[in-house]
């Protein structure tokens, strides 16, 4: 029983984990889906931005700019910089709450040269 505890906190602390490989100046987009309530936010984070940085894609505003609720999915995008490995992490947070946040899906990025 000790060990489905111990295998759940894992789970838990990083959330769903997948593998990336892409190349040195490759931009991969990826997409998360939003609660669109407006209550949190979404925030992405590589353990060596030196490897890969994370950022969120910048889109234009929409017509109505006193909407508060996203319905779509945030995109973030995974710029490979030097070759190497990184671990990138996604996380929901309440809005304007300091902290990482719960982690919903992890990336294990593999950057090769091209």
């Amino acid at each position: 029983m000790v060990l489905l505890g111990l295998s759940a906190c894992s789970r838990s602390e990083t959330g769903t984990k997948k593998r990336l490989t892409i190349d040195v100046g490759q931009i991969r987009e990826i997409s998360i889906p939003s609660r669109g309530d407006g209550t949190s936010e979404l925030i992405g984070t590589s353990d060596n931005q030196e490897v890969v940085d994370v950022s969120r894609q910048q889109l234009a505003p929409a017509v109505d700019t006193l909407k508060h609720t996203n319905d779509g999915p945030t995109v973030f995008q995974i710029k490979g910089v030097t070759v190497g490995t990184a671990t990138v992490v996604f996380s929901t947070k309440p809005l304007n709450q300091p902290g990482q946040g719960r982690p919903i899906r992890t990336y294990v990025v593999q950057v090769r040269a091209k």
